[in-house]
């Protein structure tokens, strides 16, 4: 049954978390970067044959462009609208990469009321059956086709280094080193070692760290809370085993097997353990989570924002913490139904606003935790930085033309501490939940984030125009004068830039050791003139200090 908020609707279909598992790559063996894109160019060069105007293939659903895949003749730069004419972009969206239909509908939404015009992909679902459709096109093989790509990583990254230079990504290459449970944890630890703890629970990889965790459990006996999460890098809640420490180091060891590996051979199950949460802040008895969702507008200079408002998810099961898992919960292997708040697991489960958690903890106990949460992402991106400046160094896109958004879950301990539990790369913006009343809720909290987001980016038809985003006439989007342009365009985006290491702190290794950093950060000379700008305006500073969650119901959720 659809329902309407807003202008907007929604199928009743079924929700999932929105980040699929990375492709296999196109390379049995190692290559170089420049290898790897002149594969990818003939690769996109044969799949990239304009086709007969109406022969289908994911062409716009509402007289969209007709042009690529389903449409005619293909251009390679986009033009000033004629006088009198609507200005139009064309963006594609690989719905079919994304594990639900819905997960990207607020986006297209959004796309749409800035002069986008859908020009790709083919749709997730069969029209006629409501059947998965498999068509295997996506946008990065049809690059003449688009102005902005909307994917999943794995797919966008193989269009990074093929981009023009009026087309925009919705990735930020080289981020999967926090958007992946295990490269989260790496990245911290490389860059802030033991006190990458303070942001995530204690972690370590398997095997590779096997006998480090062992000693550790070994030396701080008082300090282990006695049960630890395994987790691999599935997705929507699944993939986590809760086991006592007495258990932790012979469950580790469980394998698995897999359809396209040779007969015999087995893999690890499990990734990572992590030490849990056992003393969790209850409501009502019940464990939840924090969804917040995190903007990386740009890299060159990195500006980073995290939006007001959020989500707090609640396990549909009262929290007991020496009911674990297991075999106590008849074999299945996976935690207790109260351990877990992901939405996937506890759908149609009670859902809050910021604004209600807000009301319910107090004020200053929730202006803490939202600085809390705002350092903790501004870290986990701090310490994101080198891997991505070299990930984009090999790709080399176009300047200015990569952003991403990202979905950040946060677990509050009974202390009101935040403790960051996962990056997710393409969160599920689908709105669905058996009461409206709550479907209400989770809109209004979702659709002003995406809205804010494609205003903040500043995506519009002149943007990919000719000149738009790089030739003569653009902007430099380089500077604080752009910065600030960017910063009044925010909607509900709170600035986290001044929560970075300092580049005067953190560019050379003598720096970044007496700023307790392992590892220095590679900040260039914008990234120093943006951040003393930071430090002198008062705009920036008051818009940094804003705890949205605190203003009145009525303005938060106006949209």
């Amino acid at each position: 049954m659809a329902w309407t908020l807003a202008g907007w609707q929604r199928g009743d279909s079924r929700h999932q978390a929105a980040e699929h598992a990375p492709s296999r790559g196109w390379a049995a063996g190692p290559s170089s970067a420049a290898t790897q894109r002149a594969r990818r160019r003939a690769h996109r060069d044969v799949l990239s044959v304009p086709r007969a105007r109406g022969s289908g293939g994911g062409g716009g659903e509402d007289g969209g462009p007709e042009d690529g895949p389903g449409g005619g003749p293909q251009q390679r730069a986009r033009q000033p609208a004629a006088a009198g004419k609507r200005r139009q972009f064309r963006f594609w969206i690989d719905y079919q990469a994304f594990s639900s239909a819905g997960s990207a509908e607020l986006i297209e939404r959004a796309l749409v009321a800035v002069g986008g015009v859908r020009a790709g992909g083919p749709p997730k679902l069969d029209a006629s059956t409501g059947a998965k459709r498999d068509d295997g096109v996506y946008g990065y093989m049809h690059m003449d086709s688009w102005d902005l790509l909307w994917s999943v990583t794995a797919k966008a990254a193989l269009a990074a280094d093929l981009l023009r230079p009026h087309q925009m990504l919705a990735i930020v290459p080289g981020l999967l080193a926090v958007s992946r449970k295990t490269t989260l944890i790496r990245s911290l630890r490389d860059m802030f070692g033991d006190a990458a703890w303070g942001i995530v629970p204690r972690s370590y990889k398997l095997p590779d760290e096997l006998d480090e965790w062992g000693q550790w459990v070994a030396d701080n006996p008082g300090a282990d809370t006695g049960m630890w999460m395994l987790k691999n890098n599935k997705q929507r809640g699944t993939g986590l085993r809760l086991v006592r420490t007495s258990e932790a180091f012979t469950a580790c060891f469980e394998t698995v097997s897999r359809p396209d590996l040779p007969p015999g051979v087995r893999l690890y199950r499990w990734y990572l353990a992590q030490q849990y949460i056992t003393r969790p802040m209850l409501i009502d008895g019940r464990k939840f989570g924090v969804r917040v969702w995190v903007l990386v507008s740009d890299v060159a200079p990195l500006r980073l924002y995290m939006h007001g408002r959020g989500l707090v998810l609640f396990s549909s099961h009262r929290y007991d913490a020496e009911l674990v898992g297991g075999t106590d919960d008849g074999g299945s292997g996976g935690p207790a139904p109260g351990h877990v708040t992901n939405y996937a697991q506890n759908e149609n489960g009670d859902v809050w606003s910021l604004v209600q958690l807000a009301a319910h903890v107090g004020a200053a106990a929730f202006s803490k935790l939202w600085a809390d949460m705002c350092r903790a992402a501004a870290m986990a991106f701090a310490a994101a930085l080198p891997r991505c400046a070299e990930v984009m160094e090999g790709v080399r896109p176009p300047a200015h033309s990569c952003f991403q958004f990202f979905g950040l879950d946060f677990l509050v301990d009974a202390a009101a501490r935040p403790w960051l539990l996962e990056v997710n790369a393409t969160p599920s913006m689908k709105v669905e939940h058996e009461n409206p009343n709550v479907a209400a809720l989770i809109g209004a909290q979702k659709w002003p984030a995406v809205r804010d987001m494609v205003a903040l980016v500043g995506i519009a038809p002149q943007r990919f125009e000719e000149g738009g985003a790089g030739g003569r006439g653009a902007p430099d989007r380089s500077t604080p004068a752009y910065a600030l342009e960017e910063l009044r365009r925010r909607g509900g985006f709170v600035p986290l830039l001044h929560l970075l290491p300092h580049p005067a702190v953190s560019t050379t290794p003598e720096a970044a050791a007496g700023a307790g950093l392992l590892r220095p950060l590679p900040w260039g000379r914008a990234d120093r003139v943006l951040r003393d700008w930071c430090k002198g305006s008062r705009e920036y500073q008051a818009a940094a200090a804003e705890v949205p969650a605190l203003g009145s119901e009525a303005a938060l959720v106006a949209t």
